[in-house]
C-alpha cells in the first residue's frame, strides 16, 4: 500500500475510476473513457488508451477508485474477514465487488471499500501494475494536514462532484464524521450540510465550513451556504484546469497521484 499521496509528476500517470467511466490523468492534461455497454468494446478502447503513451513513458501508475463510497474502521477492530461486513450499511453485494482497504497508519485507522469485479477483472487483462488506493484515503490525508494547520478547532470540510459530495468533520485533528450524499440541487446540498451541523449541535461561529477546491460548476453551491454561514473558506492546493473539470466527476482530485 503507498503511503503517501501526492500531485501528478511528469512521468507518472493516475487512472480514476467511477461508476460511469475512466479519467486517465497526467500531469498535462485529463481525459475521461466513458464506460461501453459491451465489455469487450470497452476492454479494447481501455487497452488502446493504456498503449497510446509509448512503453516505459510512465515510471509509476496508480488507480484511485471513486466507484462506492468507503467506510473507515479502528485499526484495533479491523479484521481482513470482516470487509464485507464493515460496508453492509452501503448493501454491497458480494458476488459482485471486489474487497480492498487502505492502512492510514498515522491516523490510526483502515478505510475499507469496494468495486465492481468487472474492473479487477478488466485490470487483470493488462501487463500494467497499478498502486490502488481509494480516493476517501486521499481526502482524510489531506483534511487532517490542514485541520492541524488551523487555528478552528472544529471544521466541517465539503468535497463536491458531480452529483455528489462528501462531508468529513473535524475536531481538534481528529476525524468524528464523514459520508457521501447524492445532491441534485441546492437544497438537497444545504439539507445534508445542515442535517450534520444540526446531529453535532455545531453552534454557528464554533466551526468552519472549508470547500476542497473552488470551480465554476458548482458556484451556486457555495452562493447559497454563504447565506446561512459566514466562517467559509476554500482550499486549493492545485489548479483545476477547465479540462479537469470537464473530463473528471472530481476535479479537486483531478491531479492527484496515489
Amino acid at each position: 500500500m503507498p503511503n503517501r499521496n501526492k500531485i501528478i509528476q511528469h512521468n507518472e500517470l493516475s487512472i480514476h475510476s467511477f461508476v460511469n467511466g475512466f479519467s486517465f490523468c497526467t500531469q498535462s492534461k485529463v481525459d475521461f473513457l466513458p464506460l461501453n455497454k459491451d465489455p469487450k468494446e470497452f476492454n479494447k478502447v481501455f487497452e488502446e488508451f493504456i498503449d497510446y503513451y509509448p512503453k516505459k513513458t510512465f515510471t509509476a501508475i496508480s488507480l484511485i477508485h471513486f466507484e462506492h463510497p468507503s467506510t473507515f474502521v479502528p485499526k484495533p477492530l479491523f479484521s481482513e474477514d470482516r470487509l464485507e461486513q464493515y460496508l453492509s450499511h452501503y448493501k454491497t453485494n458480494k458476488g459482485d465487488s471486489s474487497f480492498q482497504y487502505d492502512v492510514l497508519d498515522e491516523e490510526d485507522q483502515v478505510n475499507v471499500y469496494s468495486y465492481p469485479k468487472e474492473i479487477q477483472s478488466l485490470l487483470e487483462t493488462t501487463e500494467t501494475s497499478f498502486q490502488e488506493i481509494h480516493y476517501n484515503t486521499i481526502l482524510s490525508r489531506t483534511l487532517l494536514n490542514l485541520a492541524r494547520e488551523s487555528a478552528d478547532k472544529t471544521q466541517l470540510y465539503i468535497h463536491l462532484q458531480k452529483d455528489s459530495m462528501d462531508l468529513f468533520l473535524t475536531k481538534e485533528d481528529s476525524l468524528i464524521f464523514h459520508n457521501r450524499f447524492s445532491t441534485q440541487s441546492e437544497d438537497e446540498f444545504l439539507y445534508y450540510v445542515f442535517f450534520v451541523v444540526e446531529q453535532f449541535e455545531l453552534e454557528n461561529k464554533a466551526f468552519e465550513i472549508v470547500f476542497l477546491g473552488k470551480m465554476d460548476p458548482f458556484d451556486s453551491f457555495y452562493a447559497a451556504i454563504k447565506l446561512y454561514h459566514n466562517n467559509i473558506r476554500f482550499h486549493q492546493e492545485v489548479i483545476i484546469s477547465k479540462q479537469a473539470v470537464e473530463n473528471h466527476n472530481a476535479p479537486f482530485l483531478a491531479q492527484y497521484f496515489s
